[in-house]
């Protein structure tokens, strides 16, 4: 990854995709894709700004830009219908102002233009991760029913669809002889499965600090030898509960008290209270 500016950065292989366009002329659909992905992931970085979230930096890999945050947990269900509509809203937007200039103006790269944002319309709004529609259905199923049946239904449906759409896309190779692109975009769908999962699970830690009736919560006390990660130490926690944590030395004797908040704290702001280890 190449640092141009401190909130910009890019992919070498994006450079060597830019430079194979332009040395075998890749078609003017190519541009005018990639000049959709990145207005649908800017508008990603407007709406996540627009509700208090941090923009760590943007990154330009070879299919779309790449927007990373510095904080991802999110209050309200209302923020994340935002953060995850914003995208695909813009695509309409343009495709639905694409629509109306083509009944007046006949113009190829136009068509294109409107071809492009609403592919990337439909794809991202299929409910499976880690589409936005995907990801916004995981948030709204975790919000009522908890991160466990959330993750649980999620994985059925990407293991459903997912599949389905790998067979037609085999079907469509077989065909064409040369269309691979629902084949990767299944790959895309079934190999989230595997890897959706981060160092630290963002939808635990949301149901922890917001999903719960904190009116009924108990005082839940946990035990932690010295040099545990903070990560393995939140897994511990319960959501019904305000979480206590006594940091232990090998003698068993306590070293330290920290909060449910200081454990969460480290993990999403990446700080290190006092007693927590800064490998997470």
């Amino acid at each position: 990854m190449i640092r141009i500016t401190k909130h910009i950065r890019i992919s070498i292989l994006t450079v060597v995709v830019f430079v194979m366009g332009v040395i075998f002329h890749y078609p003017p659909i190519f541009y005018i894709t990639y000049a959709v992905m990145a207005l649908h992931e800017l508008s990603h970085l407007v709406a996540a700004v627009s509700i208090g979230l941090s923009p760590d930096y943007i990154a330009l890999m070879p299919f779309g830009l790449n927007l990373r945050l510095k904080n991802k947990i999110v209050c309200y269900l209302s923020d994340e219908i935002i953060l995850y509509l914003a995208g695909p809203f813009i695509n309409a937007i343009l495709a639905l102002a694409a629509a109306i200039a083509g009944k007046y103006i006949e113009n190829d790269l136009l068509k294109l233009f409107y071809i492009s944002n609403i592919t990337l319309f439909i794809m991202n709004m299929l409910p499976l991760p880690p589409l936005d529609g995907g990801m916004l259905v995981k948030r709204m199923i975790s919000r009522r029913y908890g991160q466990k049946t959330a993750e649980k239904i999620c994985v059925i449906m990407s293991a459903v669809f997912g599949g389905a759409l790998l067979l037609l896309g085999i079907y469509i190779v077989i065909e064409s002889r040369y269309n691979y692109s629902l084949v990767l975009f299944s790959l895309l769908i079934l190999g989230n499965i595997f890897t959706q999962r981060e160092k630290y699970d963002i939808d635990f830690i949301g149901e922890l600090m917001y999903y719960s009736n904190k009116s009924k919560k108990r005082v839940c006390h946990i035990t932690s030898p010295e040099g545990e990660s903070a990560y393995k130490i939140a897994s511990r926690f319960r959501p019904d509960s305000f979480n206590v944590v006594y940091i232990t030395d090998t003698k068993g004797k306590i070293k330290n008290t920290l909060t449910e908040t200081q454990i969460l704290d480290s993990l999403t702001k990446k700080e290190t209270p006092e007693g927590v280890p800064a490998s997470l």
